[in-house]
């Protein structure tokens, strides 16, 4: 009897065309498909699990269960959707699973491609190594020519860690943030972006340098970059890379070599000879199957033309790019996935319409967490896309300097509830118009870099009507060169906290709003305006940001052209800019001129009296820097009905006036006595527990009299529901930072 009711259940299936079967739920009908590392791809896959006598049962691969998918789509009568159930394993994947025009669902009825609920289901675009031998003393060795053949490994992770290349120095946790460095001798004069004189004879052991790279910060704290080297004079001291790099390299730069089998000393290191296809690794612990992954694929999932589609539930890793690519797609979902050790991003979505990036965990990246691209910037076309509850963090692994948590540009996309932590450069990064970031938390971000911030944007003034509210920003630190020359003893002093901040409207960013967000714990400037004109900064809180606010002047000359050019590229003079944004018709004859900012009803707490974390040139004993403006606007700022709070300690301004003569450091009364505060109230705002960064305010706050919303705190981060990937969240109670850290170099 059991027999006939399986084959009676295959044929009912056959029926639906490439083995569908029909299931109702609350996406609709749905025609439901499975696959298993158990199953077989010459079955239906219309079953869960193979049935009793092996005639029938799941697919074994997604290539098979999409090409039933598309045969049923294309087949089938029923007003359905189709479902693809992917059941507990590791599927190592040869190429990408690629979605085209042909895998859309319809509204009410998408594709959905799903882990089997309650089971992990892992996407590997890459291989296992297990064939190791051993070599000398802890390092093992393997043939990779039956791995892939001709393939030039840049990867290694071993039980889910990223393992770092043979390099030297080494890495320790000692040292500056980021490892152990050396640091650049001198600068070669006559090829001073490719070549740099190093010190010491460490090259002189190596015995070729096929293959060999710098990791570097060449020149400013606000950049660095990995570049193959071309050549050693080891007589000389001579490192010349193969590329011209975009600044000069500097004495007392730092870097590593890496990618040399003579330097492969230290547990988890690794190299790969690529001409003998051998790859030769000091595991960290013993080595079961499967430990270790070697990523060859560039994505593991690519969607292009797509429409209604989800992608839920999987663990994808390892892949050199970015995992998962969305291009020209409309209205699909990339939800509660695990992504992980990429070369790239996590996940990218460019150009397309209303596609969801939701509740996925996404770290262990070499580059960023998320990148959300699409709109018309000439139309002002909003493209609706959404980063909404994702965890993002320790990304920035391998090209640290402008890889984010979240890259969002073009117009109209939305960034909202998004954790984002530990990594060595910005959290959120935009470009574009009319984007909403909302309820975000981002912290331990700016770890290893300097000038930049925990949000930044920057160089165009006709990137307006963006809205950044309800966002936490905290312990956002920055690190660097205090001075880009060495002191009397020639040494070079790296420092933190140093040039980050919690917003950071770069290179006259104008018309943003930012209301209601929390920063604290930034302990060098909590909203830096950097040139831009009418921004508006209202109803944030600031504890222990020094100071508040900053406003000043720019322009280096190299970039003015890039500004006008940017502004013309946008029709600005026609509409729609000259009707959405007319105060790009007004900026006079003098566009460089910080005009129109706006800092009202804020909160500005200071709980330090000699605040240790700064610098002697960034604080003041005993008092607190409220603003600091250099060459601002006093006729057409505004900065009133605030709260002030140093208990009973002096307040300070530090300020210039655009293009006029005076300004300096003056007393809180100095400054109310020039036009500016004259309704803010200087006292206790009434949070309800600062030590426990609980900022919401009491009743009877005085910032209330004046105004000022509750901020809806509970809201900020991550929130649970079906598509979070992972519940609960880390609790981070890391509060470090305040205390000023100093290293210094001595160049020998």
């Amino acid at each position: 009897m059991k027999g006939l009711a399986t084959l009676a259940m295959v044929g009912l299936c056959l029926s639906l065309v490439a083995g569908g079967c029909v299931t109702r739920g609350g996406e609709g009908a749905m025609a439901t498909l499975y696959v298993s590392p158990e199953g077989n791809d010459a079955w239906t896959g219309a079953l869960a699990a193979p049935n009793e006598d092996g005639t029938d049962g799941p697919v074994a691969s997604l290539q098979r269960a999409q090409a039933r998918a598309r045969a049923l789509k294309a087949s089938t009568t029923r007003d359905e959707g189709v479902s693809v159930l992917v059941r507990e394993g590791t599927y190592y994947l040869t190429e990408p699973l690629l979605f085209g025009p042909e895998d859309s669902g319809a509204p009410g009825r998408p594709t959905i491609y799903r882990a089997y609920p309650g089971e992990r289901a892992r996407l590997v675009g890459g291989v296992s190594a297990t064939d190791f031998v051993p070599h000398e003393g802890e390092i093992l060795r393997c043939e990779t020519s039956s791995l892939a053949s001709g393939q030039a490994f840049t990867q290694l992770f071993c039980r889910g860690e990223r393992q770092p290349l043979a390099r030297w120095p080494n890495k320790n946790a000692q040292g500056l943030p980021g490892g152990t460095w050396a640091y650049v001798a001198s600068q070669v004069e006559d090829d001073p972006k490719r070549a740099f004189f190093y010190y010491g004879d460490r090259p002189r052991q190596w015995r070729r340098m096929a293959g060999c790279q710098v990791s570097i910060w060449p020149n400013y704290n606000w950049w660095q970059t990995i570049e193959e080297v071309a050549s050693a004079d080891v007589e000389r001291r001579i490192v010349t890379l193969k590329k011209e790099l975009p600044y000069t390299i500097e004495p007392g730069r730092r870097y590593f070599f890496q990618n040399l089998l003579e330097e492969l000393d230290a547990p988890g290191e690794w190299y790969f000879d690529r001409g003998a296809g051998v790859l030769y690794f000091w595991p960290p612990c013993p080595l079961a199957p499967g430990d270790v992954t070697l990523p060859i694929l560039d994505s593991a999932v690519m969607l292009s033309g797509v429409q209604e589609f989800v992608l839920r539930g999987f663990i994808i890793e390892g892949v050199n790019g970015d995992a998962v690519q969305v291009t020209d797609s409309e209205r699909c979902l990339i939800a509660a996935n695990t992504i992980r050790n990429t070369g790239g991003f996590g996940i990218a979505v460019r150009e397309g319409r209303e596609n969801r990036v939701v509740g996925n965990d996404v770290y262990g990246t070499g580059r960023g967490g998320i990148v959300l691209s699409g709109g018309d910037r000439k139309t002002l076309t909003a493209a609706g896309h959404e980063a909404v509850n994702n965890h993002i963090h320790d990304f920035g692994q391998l090209y640290q300097t402008y890889q984010t948590g979240v890259n969002v540009s073009g117009v109209g996309n939305r960034v909202a509830h998004n954790l984002i932590h530990d990594a060595p450069h910005i959290g959120i990064l935009l470009g574009g118009n009319e984007h909403v970031l909302e309820f975000n938390e981002i912290h331990h971000v700016c770890m290893e870099g300097a000038d930049n911030g925990g949000f930044y944007m920057g160089r165009d003034w006709t990137q307006r009507g963006n809205v950044l509210r309800f966002n936490a920003f905290h312990d956002i630190y920055g690190f660097g060169l205090s001075h880009l020359r060495p002191n009397a003893e020639g040494r070079y002093t790296y420092e933190t906290p140093h040039q980050a901040w919690g917003v950071y409207l770069d290179d006259c960013s104008s018309g943003t709003t930012l209301f209601g967000n929390i920063f604290y714990r930034v302990p060098l400037c909590g909203v830096m305006i950097g040139g831009g004109r009418d921004n508006v900064v209202e109803n944030n809180v600031f504890v222990d940001c020094v100071p508040a606010l900053h406003i000043d002047d720019r322009w280096d000359s190299y970039c003015w052209d890039v500004m006008f050019e940017r502004l013309e590229a946008m029709n600005y003079r026609e509409p729609p800019y000259s009707e959405r944004y007319p105060e790009l018709l007004t900026m006079g004859d003098d566009p460089r001129k910080p005009e129109h900012n706006r800092f009202v009803r804020n909160i500005v707490s200071y709980s330090y009296d000699d605040f240790r974390g700064l610098s002697s040139t960034r604080r003041s004993e005993g008092a607190a820097v409220v603003y600091d403006f250099d060459q601002f606007d006093p006729d057409t700022t505004v900065i009133d009905e605030n709260v002030i709070h140093h208990f009973g300690l002096p307040l300070r301004v530090r300020y210039t006036v655009y293009e006029r003569k005076g300004g300096g450091t003056i007393s809180w009364e100095e400054w109310r006595a020039k036009g500016f505060d004259a309704k803010t109230i200087v006292g206790d705002p009434g949070f309800v527990d600062a030590e426990a960064d609980d900022y919401r305010l009491r009743k009877g706050s005085p910032a209330l009299a004046l105004g000022f919303e509750r901020i809806p705190f509970d809201k900020i981060g991550l929130y649970q529901d079906e598509y979070r990937a992972s519940w609960p969240p880390p609790s981070d109670a890391r509060r470090e930072g305040v205390e000023r850290r100093v290293y210094e170099v001595q160049i020998p």
